[in-house]
């Protein structure tokens, strides 16, 4: 085979593994939320890393993202994250622990 195209077969197969990556990232509940709670422009600038490939940038996009801390949000908000995690007795509970139920459930996904 020709030099050109080994490292082309290399070059698709490694974008290949990234996007795998990031498909596993982009799959958690706790990623859902914050694509749910990101402003149009927040969710282009992820889009334009997950075309890219760029797994580390996604990665950066979800630790810094700025809902990620659930103590900041109103009891309602927590509710209705409660309910689309599907966790019973959501409506029932307090804030903490909501914020404990959901935490876990993004954490440790369906049990």
């Amino acid at each position: 085979m020709a030099k050109g195209l080994i490292k082309l077969q290399e070059d698709l197969h490694n974008t290949i593994l990234k996007l795998r990556s990031i498909e596993a990232i982009v799959g958690r509940p706790q990623f859902e939320r914050l694509w749910d709670d990101s402003s149009p422009e927040q969710q282009a600038a992820l889009m334009i890393n997950i075309q890219n490939a760029d797994k580390e940038n996604v990665i950066i996009w979800e630790r810094d993202h700025p809902s990620l801390e659930l103590g900041e949000k109103s009891l309602t908000c927590l509710k209705r994250i409660a309910c689309r995690l599907g966790l019973v007795n959501y409506s029932r509970k307090g804030k903490l622990e909501l914020i404990r139920d959901i935490q876990e459930k993004e954490n440790y996904g369906p049990q």
